[in-house]
C-alpha cells in the first residue's frame, strides 16, 4: 500500500495532538500555582489624615512624646522620643483630632492625636482671658481650629486650686499658628505679655481671705488669689498702680503659669520673708516608665535591607500606618500565614511602644528573606 506524503504528515499531526494538549495544560497549572504562592498579602488601607488643614506645626528631636491613634478614640502606640514631627490641625470645633506624621530613627509613622495625647506650648508670651499668662513649659489644649488660628486653653492642675480659684469662664484664647509650638522653649519672660515688669516691686498678700483680681481697676473680678498659709508663697510682683488705690500684680502658679490682675492696694503689705527653699513651678507631671522587658537574645533580632510597609492592628481594625527603613532591628513575636507581629528591641525605633491590645505587623513575604529572620 502506498501512502502519500500528505496523508502521512496529517496522521503524525493527529497522533501528537493529545500529548501536546496535556503538556500545555500542565504548564498552565504549574504557572497558576507558582503565581498564587508568589502573591504578597494585600496591605490594609493607609491611614488618612484629616482635612482641610487650618494649621501646620513642625518640630525636631522632641521628647514631649505623642500618642498615636489608628482611628478616633483608638490609640495604637506611644512615641516617647521623636526625630521629626509634623502636626496638622484640621478646621473644626470641639478639639478635632490632629493628623500626625513622626519619625523615630528610620521608622516612619502616621496617626491621629487628641489634646490628651499631644500637647501644644506657647511660642511667645500671651495673656489668656486677661488673667493668666502661660509660661514656656505650660501645656495647652487646642479647642477650635480655623484658617491659621487656633483656640487654646489651659487646664489648671489640681494643685492650682490652692493658688487661684473661681475663674470666670474657660481659660481660653484664640492665637495664630505662629504663637504655638510642639515643644517647649527653654525659657521666655512671661512678663513680656504684660508690657514688662513695670514697677517690679515685691509685696505680700496680707488678707486672710481670697483676694479678687480684675482685668481693670475697679473692674468685675475674674478670679481670686488664694492666700497661702506659708507667707513666702504669698509674694506678688507689683507692675503698676493708679491714683484710685489699685495695683496690678502678678504671682506664679503651678504649671509654669503667671496669674495677673488688679487688686486693691489695701490688700497688699510688705513682702514676706523669703524662704531659702526655691519653689519650682511647672514641675514635670509625667513620669517616665521603667525600662520594660528582660534581656533579648541577639539571635532573635533581624533587619531588612530595604524599606517595608508597617501595619497597625487594634482589635478588628487594621491600617497601614507607615514604614520601617532599612537596617532597623526587629524582633518577631507571633504571626500567621500573611503577617508577623514585630517589636523594635533597640535603637531610636525602640521609642515606639505599641499600646495594650495593639500589634505592629509586617507582611511575611516582605521579611522572609531578610538576614536573620526566623519565623515565629
Amino acid at each position: 500500500m502506498i501512502v502519500s506524503d500528505v496523508s502521512l504528515s496529517a496522521a503524525l499531526r493527529h497522533s501528537r495532538r493529545p500529548s501536546m494538549l496535556r503538556t500545555g495544560t500542565a504548564s498552565i497549572f504549574v504557572f497558576l500555582i507558582t503565581a498564587e504562592g508568589a502573591r504578597a498579602a494585600v496591605l490594609p488601607a493607609p491611614l488618612a489624615l484629616p482635612a482641610p488643614v487650618g494649621c501646620t506645626l513642625r518640630a525636631a528631636k522632641s521628647s514631649a512624646g505623642v500618642t498615636l491613634e489608628i482611628a478616633p478614640g483608638v490609640p495604637y502606640a506611644r512615641v516617647t522620643q521623636v526625630g521629626t514631627m509634623e502636626v496638622t490641625l484640621p478646621v473644626g470645633r470641639d478639639a478635632p483630632a490632629a493628623g500626625v506624621s513622626v519619625t523615630a530613627g528610620n521608622v516612619k509613622l502616621k496617626g491621629l492625636a487628641t489634646p490628651s495625647g499631644l500637647a501644644l506650648y506657647p511660642a511667645r508670651p500671651f495673656v489668656i482671658r486677661e488673667v493668666l499668662v502661660p509660661g514656656p513649659h505650660s501645656r495647652l489644649r487646642w479647642v477650635d481650629v480655623t484658617a491659621d488660628r487656633v483656640a487654646v486653653e489651659v487646664e489648671p492642675a489640681k494643685e492650682s486650686r490652692t493658688e487661684f480659684r473661681d475663674v470666670r469662664g474657660p481659660l481660653r484664647a484664640s492665637r495664630t499658628c505662629a504663637d504655638l509650638r510642639l515643644t517647649s522653649l527653654a525659657s521666655f519672660d512671661s512678663y513680656d505679655a504684660l508690657g514688662g515688669r513695670g514697677y517690679d516691686l515685691a509685696a505680700g498678700l496680707k488678707s486672710s481671705a481670697p483676694v479678687p483680681i480684675a482685668a481693670l481697676p475697679n473692674g468685675p473680678p475674674l478670679a481670686k488669689l488664694v492666700v497661702n498659709r506659708k507667707a513666702a508663697l504669698n509674694e506678688v510682683t507689683v507692675i503698676d498702680e493708679d491714683q484710685a488705690g489699685w495695683s496690678r500684680i502678678a504671682r506664679p502658679a503651678t504649671g509654669d503659669l503667671l496669674v495677673v490682675g488688679w487688686v486693691k492696694q489695701k490688700q497688699l503689705g510688705k513682702p514676706p520673708v523669703r524662704d531659702t527653699t526655691v519653689a519650682t513651678f511647672g514641675a514635670g507631671t509625667f513620669k517616665a516608665g521603667a525600662a520594660g522587658g528582660g534581656a533579648i537574645d541577639p539571635a532573635a533580632i533581624f533587619a531588612c535591607a530595604k524599606e517595608i510597609p508597617l501595619v497597625a492592628e487594634v482589635g478588628s481594625q487594621r491600617r497601614t500606618i507607615g514604614s520601617i527603613g532599612g537596617g532597623v532591628h526587629l524582633r518577631t513575636t507571633q504571626g500567621d500565614a500573611d503577617f508577623v507581629a514585630v517589636q523594635f528591641p533597640d535603637g531610636a525605633a525602640s521609642a515606639v511602644t505599641p499600646l495594650k491590645g495593639t500589634r505592629l505587623l509586617v507582611r511575611r513575604d516582605d521579611v522572609v528573606n531578610c538576614p536573620g529572620f526566623s519565623p515565629p
